[in-house]
């Protein structure tokens, strides 16, 4: 039974264990320094696959996205005075309720 569940566990398992081997030309596989390389490599190429997906905006984009920006900023700062000066009014008047200087 134990050895049939070793059996399972190791036919299931699709994850490399250990070190990661890059095969070579004559059919052996180096660890360390060539199994880095290789996935500096293949990470590199893949940086260069998705650059070419990317997509520069147009300025009537980056325009339109500033404005956007802009605007969202002036309406929260302008929330948070509104909200700001009316619980600082609030605490006020309990401090002067409860007999606190000013």
């Amino acid at each position: 039974m134990a050895k049939a569940l070793a059996t399972a566990n190791d036919s299931t398992s699709s994850k490399p264990q250990g070190k990661i081997t890059v095969p070579v030309e004559s059919g052996q596989a180096i660890t360390g320094i060539g199994s880095s390389i290789g996935r500096l490599r293949q990470f590199l190429l893949d940086v260069r696959s998705e650059m070419r997906k990317v997509v520069t905006p147009s300025r009537a984009e980056v325009q339109a996205t500033t404005t956007v920006v802009i605007v969202t900023v002036f309406a929260f700062a302008g929330y948070f005075y509104l909200v700001d000066s009316i619980l600082g009014r609030g605490i006020q008047e309990v401090l002067k309720w409860m007999g606190a200087s000013q």
